[in-house]
């Protein structure tokens, strides 16, 4: 098992963050940190989650995400600066916990 992060552009409408975590928990993955955010299109958000999986397990879970309706772009980030730069996009507008989990990248 190893740490991954995704970042998953879905559209904005309510019940999203729902049926994802419901998607994670069916498969019984823990989501270590999760960041919701918007985008400069106010009819898409962009989530950050961050789980510890194995990569097969890693795939069956974006291979389901990637089946959602409001699913538009998942991507892995890599990198620990892509990481931090993704969260501190969402953090811009003022404080928020989600400083404390770009700050965990490194």
């Amino acid at each position: 098992m190893s740490r991954h992060a995704l970042s998953v552009l879905v559209e904005n409408n309510p019940g999203v963050l729902a049926r994802v975590s419901v998607l994670f928990a069916r498969r019984s993955f823990n989501i270590d940190h999760l960041v919701v955010g918007p985008t400069e299109d106010p009819k898409v958000s962009r989530m950050t989650i961050l789980v510890n999986v194995s990569s097969e397990q890693l795939h069956k879970v974006t291979s389901q995400l990637d089946k959602l309706i409001e699913v538009i772009h998942i991507e892995e980030l890599d990198d620990a600066a892509a990481i931090r730069e993704q969260l501190w996009a969402i953090n811009d507008n003022g404080p928020r916990p989600v400083g404390a989990m770009a700050a965990a990248w490194g």
